[in-house]
């Protein structure tokens, strides 16, 4: 037997080297030593305040918001040259500064910072911070948390994990304020007048009054109509709890009423002592509906007179009476319309009126339809059966309107292809093969809704359901913005389904220009109180009133808190948070060893071949083995 063996081993153990440094370069490997002697350095912080509306209570002269403040400027001069960022949080969260350590320009944003009369809801907050502030930070730097706020027990969410949820870093919880005994204002709703009312009395106004934290008290409730006091009454609350009060009014006018219902008291919140209510009377109107034929007259009056009674269906042959005093005019089918006549209904609705056309027998005809100058297509004869679908839900025209989907269109008029008004307009049902049904056109100040379909059942189904009534509800409010809201929740979001569309508050101050409403807009109002919505046709006053959960100002349990704190501890990876102290301690340094592993291996691949190509290191030396 022979037996082979390797020389030079340690040519072998070179290429098992450069495996194993191309294994640590990669593992990134950190050194760690002990430097010079230096003070403890801390992470940043990032300083939140809540401007919910209970940081607006006051106490003994002060503000729990003002505590805030000052709890957020110990913070910033506790550890000179560290650098701090401030967010402030209410509905929305807003980055005030960014990472600094410049003290004035911290110390100047925390005075300019105000509490509003939005609502603070903690569920999710960490996650939406670390979204904010995460570009703030470098990889792998530890921030730290500073929440300032009341902790109201109705911010807190049901489920805990909630509260984690999203969590980066170490939150430190800072409470201003303790529990403070509040009275509000909950609510306010007409009542029918009862069988023992006053024969002059048509209704009543129920104003409901809670107390939070709040002792057994008498207080006194103040109703205002139209600015004028209506009443005033007292009422016995129950300690923390409810009562309500009834006030008797005379009968209803014509147009908009407008009631604050204050409730006297030394409470700690003020702003929600007085709630906002609108009630709008309309008078009745007369519709015009411009016809050629008795059929289609016939289903909108019967659908106007069962869904709108204040409208006044009246049939006319042209445009003559259309003013201001005319909201909405509707042209069934109106063919071929003299000139006089168009161009009296293009002034109309350019000055801020509204019309609705729909198509039929004449309209195909005449090959376009009216006031839009919108060209048929040469096939506009199409008579399959075909469903519809909604193409934009949002559309105020369509808001509770889902039994669209149970209708069937026989005969549709079809646009031009190589026509462009059809562009300008915002298609809102459309057929099952994509050809546009209910379309809205601007036309100046005003709007025009365009049916491609006859309101006759050998052209739609939709005639011969309830559905019908349902639509020619939603249509005429829409045109005649009787949709524009009469409530709404300070700083939520809602829409004004109305176009150039303005809105003041009580002092007269414009708070939204027509820059501003463009389209359907979605707007927010920061304080509570009766603003005016203006659009070119009407006047309309909206009340305004903070969240009722704002009111209770009781604070989460200590319990709690202490739980949610050292669950952001855990969640970030931190085991405890604490203030650096002026102890003197041995400050290590980390030096990563990835760059050099990789300079070695790199040069080593270099050498590798250079040496194992010069034929020296595996010559195989033979010995005879002896059994």
């Amino acid at each position: 037997q022979m037996r082979r063996k390797l020389q030079h081993l340690w040519l072998m153990g070179l290429r098992m080297l450069l495996l194993a440094l191309a294994c640590l370069a990669f593992a990134q490997p950190m050194l760690q030593t002990s430097g010079v002697t230096v003070p403890l350095a801390s992470a940043d912080r990032i300083i939140v305040l809540d401007t919910s509306l209970s940081m607006r209570r006051a106490t003994n002269g002060s503000t729990a918001f003002e505590e805030a403040r000052q709890i957020a400027r110990d913070l910033v001069a506790r550890r000179p040259g560290q650098r701090s960022a401030l967010v402030t949080v209410a509905g929305q969260m807003q980055l005030e500064t960014p990472l600094t350590d410049d003290t004035g320009l911290l110390n100047a944003a925390i005075a300019a910072s105000a509490a509003g009369s939005d609502r603070l809801l903690l569920d999710g907050l960490l996650g939406r911070l670390a979204s904010l502030t995460g570009s703030l930070a470098a990889p792998g730097e530890r921030l730290e948390v500073h929440l300032i706020s009341d902790f109201q027990a109705t911010s807190f969410p049901d489920q805990f994990n909630a509260l984690v949820d999203g969590a980066v870093w170490p939150v430190t919880l800072h409470s201003v304020h303790r529990n403070a005994a509040n009275w509000a204002v909950m609510g306010m709703v007409h009542r029918d007048a009862p069988a023992t009312a006053a024969a002059n009395a048509s209704r009543y106004v129920e104003v409901s009054v809670r107390g939070f934290a709040t002792p057994a008290r008498t207080v006194d409730v103040i109703l205002q109509q139209n600015e004028t006091q209506a009443g005033r009454q007292s009422v016995a609350v129950p300690a923390d709890g409810s009562a309500s009060v009834l006030f008797e009014l005379p009968p209803a006018k014509r147009g908009h009423t407008t009631w604050h219902a204050r409730v006297e008291g030394d409470d700690a919140l003020n702003l929600d002592d007085t709630r906002y209510l609108v009630r709008s009377v309309s008078e009745s109107t007369v519709l015009p509906i411009i016809a050629n034929d008795a059929k289609p007259f016939a289903y909108l009056r019967a659908a106007v007179e069962a869904a709108v009674p204040r409208f006044l269906p009246e049939r006319r042959s042209n445009g003559d009476g259309l003013s201001g005093e005319v909201p909405v005019a509707i042209l069934a089918d109106p063919g071929t319309l003299d000139a006089a006549t168009e161009a009296a209904l293009k002034r109309f609705v350019e000055s801020g009126g509204s019309a609705f056309v729909t198509a039929g027998a004449a309209t195909r005809t005449a090959g376009r339809i009216a006031l839009v100058d919108l060209a048929l297509a040469p096939s506009r004869f199409d008579q399959s059966r075909r469903g519809i679908v909604a193409a934009d839900r949002s559309h105020p025209v369509l808001e509770g309107f889902d039994t669209w989907q149970d209708l069937a269109v026989f005969q549709a008029v079809k646009a031009s292809e190589s026509g462009s008004r059809l562009a300008s307009g915002e298609v809102i049902l459309m057929l099952d093969d994509g050809t546009p049904l209910l379309i809205e056109f601007p036309l100046g100040a005003g709007r025009l809704l365009v049916l491609m379909t006859g309101l006759d059942p050998e052209w739609t189904s939709l005639v011969v359901r309830p559905a019908f009534v349902d639509l020619i509800d939603n249509v005429l409010g829409y045109l005649a913005e009787d949709l524009l809201p009469e409530q709404a929740v300070v700083a939520q979001p809602f829409t004004i389904p109305a176009h150039s569309v303005q809105l003041f508050d009580a002092a007269g101050t414009r708070v939204l220009g027509l820059s501003n409403t463009v389209g359907r807009p979605t707007v927010r109002i920061a304080e509570p109180g009766i603003y005016q919505l203006r659009t070119p046709n009407r006047t309309r006053p909206l009340a305004v009133n903070t969240a009722i959960l704002e009111s209770d100002l009781r604070r989460a349990p200590d319990a709690l808190l202490s739980r949610w704190q050292a669950a952001t501890s855990r969640a970030s990876g931190v085991s405890e948070v604490t203030e650096p102290t002026a102890q003197q301690r041995f400050a290590s340094q980390i030096q990563p060893l990835g760059p050099w592993l990789l300079v070695l291996l790199l040069m080593l691949t270099l050498a590798e071949p250079l040496f194992a190509n010069s034929g020296l290191w595996f010559k195989l030396r033979r010995e005879p083995v002896t059994v």
